[in-house]
């Protein structure tokens, strides 16, 4: 006779494999479906071209209880990082719950989802059936890569590919051959940065210039300045408490304005922004969006130089011999990389509980970015990237196992509809064109944080030091234990009305 409930998780990248571990901590028994022959997500190396590495700094994007190796660089490459989340499975023991080469074609729920879900996948060409009682999406912000339809793509004698089909044996065939990528995202930079340096001036086509962080500011390594609880604190959120009453208040603003610009200038100066013609048109503090980007190496250099040809516009057709943009500018390529995002997906529901989690426009519905409002026994994890992903993700767990034991602070559904709507509707005033399809947290990796604490009744602040609590690079150490703190609380924690945090703070609209 089954006595613990079965935890079904799709996807065995960071958010699968540390919601596995997690949900295992809290007693349930797991079983991940992992579509790849390998582990790791974005990371795998079928996605991931040559020389990738991290956004953030080794010691920032690690779990809580298992740093990445000290001998690790500061960036680690895809590989290594892929080498960690290996390390990590085998270390919790989560490698026999995995099933590998498992693609979910249908997740069907019974009785609405009250009765937990039937997974139908197919492994090896070989369909399957799979009943669990709960099911977890960790599929992941970059599930589908997203390449626009373009007129005249049949008449290209090149190659087209996304950014992650980019590999080595392209960067050889630069050494002779016309490059251009479109794009202004971290992996346009890494793909432009090393076609330039095997083949002369690729082109990266691009709408809008943005603006991009240097991993070494002035000297300062970029954690120092900005992945800290201050440095988070120099933007506003929708709601304004504490310190951050002050900072964007009458009397803090003008201070916390002055840094910014301040910031901004010292990034243009270091960058060379105004001789390559890379300033962006929108103030710094524009940066605050749905991803901070760093910088890669050289690409603002050789952008300076004019050793990456900089072409801003859209790309109107393709033409036999390269690409043709609405400004009417031809632009020979044998290679066309676009570096273009990706689209969320999740195929493997039907379309009535597609259309219960997301809205006309497209946007998930999930209350803290983890819960749908309208379907039982359902969580996402990994719906939630920050600066921080590894332990957003794993907040995301904890909260997603605390709801299944019913032990968080929830409003009905009608107030978790309620929430998510007033937290989209500031979010389409923040970032109109860069909404992730509502799931946006950066740069509010530390608010949205405290948002799933507070919600299970843990205590944000992990030290007795404010000074370092505030203004210390993000430590994710500071929150190792969170099973045991959680197992402490008391169990009569049944679904009561939201915390205080919306009643007494200020919003920001």
């Amino acid at each position: 006779m089954k006595t613990q409930k079965l935890i079904g998780i799709i996807g065995a990248g960071v958010s699968g494999l540390v919601t596995a571990k997690t949900m295992r901590e809290h007693g349930f028994e797991v079983v991940l479906f992992e579509k790849e022959a390998e582990l790791g997500g974005v990371w795998t190396s079928t996605r991931r071209y040559p020389n990738v590495t991290t956004q953030n700094t080794r010691d920032t994007y690690t779990f809580s209880d298992f740093p990445m190796p000290r001998h690790y660089p500061e960036w680690p490459t895809g590989q290594q990082v892929q080498e960690y989340l290996t390390n990590y499975a085998r270390h919790f023991d989560l490698l026999p719950h995995i099933q590998f080469g498992t693609a979910i074609r249908h997740a069907d729920p019974i009785n609405g989802g009250h009765g937990g879900w039937v997974m139908h996948t197919v492994q090896n060409g070989i369909p399957g059936r799979v009943e669990v009682d709960f099911l977890v999406v960790c599929n992941g912000v970059f599930s589908e890569p997203a390449v626009p339809a373009i007129q005249g793509r049949e008449s290209f004698g090149g190659q087209v590919m996304h950014s992650t089909a980019f590999r080595q044996e392209h960067l050889d065939a630069a050494k002779t051959q016309k490059v251009a990528v479109v794009g202004f995202a971290k992996s346009a930079h890494d793909i432009l940065s090393q076609v330039s340096s095997v083949s002369e001036k690729p082109v990266c086509i691009y709408r809008e210039a943005k603006w991009k962080m240097p991993r070494i500011f002035w000297g300062l390594n970029f954690k120092y300045l900005l992945l800290h609880r201050f440095g988070e604190s120099l933007f506003p959120y929708r709601f304004l408490y504490g310190i951050h009453k002050f900072l964007h208040g009458p009397m803090g603003k003008p201070v916390t304005n002055f840094l910014v610009k301040s910031i901004g200038n010292l990034v243009a100066a270091q960058l060379k922004l105004k001789k390559s013609g890379l300033l962006p048109d929108k103030p710094f503090d524009s940066i605050a969006n749905c991803s901070i980007g760093l910088t890669s190496d050289n690409f603002y250099e050789w952008a300076a130089t004019g050793d990456i040809q900089l072409e801003k516009g859209e790309i109107s057709r393709f033409e036999t011999d390269g690409v043709r943009l609405t400004n009417g500018k031809k632009i020979e390529a044998d290679i066309v990389v676009f570096a273009t995002g990706f689209r969320q997906t999740v195929p493997f529901f039907d379309a009535d509980i597609t259309r219960r989690l997301r809205n006309a426009k497209g946007w998930f519905q999930l209350y803290r970015n983890v819960l749908p409002a309208d379907v039982p026994n359902l969580s996402f994890v990994g719906y939630n990237p920050s600066l921080f992903t590894p332990f957003t993700s794993e907040m995301a767990a904890h909260y997603s196992a605390q709801y299944v034991k019913n032990q968080l602070n929830l409003p009905d559904a009608a107030g978790m509809k309620a929430e998510i709507a007033r937290h989209q509707e500031w979010l389409m005033q923040r970032v109109p064109h860069g909404h992730s399809s509502g799931t946006c947290i950066i740069p509010f990796s530390f608010h949205h944080a405290d948002e799933l604490m507070r919600d299970m009744g843990l205590k944000t602040r992990r030290t007795g030091n404010p000074v370092t609590e505030f203004m210390a690079p993000f430590n994710p150490g500071m929150y190792k234990g969170l099973t045991q703190e959680l197992q402490r609380l008391p169990a009569a924690r049944s679904q009561p009305k939201v915390g205080q945090m919306l009643a007494n703070a200020v919003a920001v609209v």
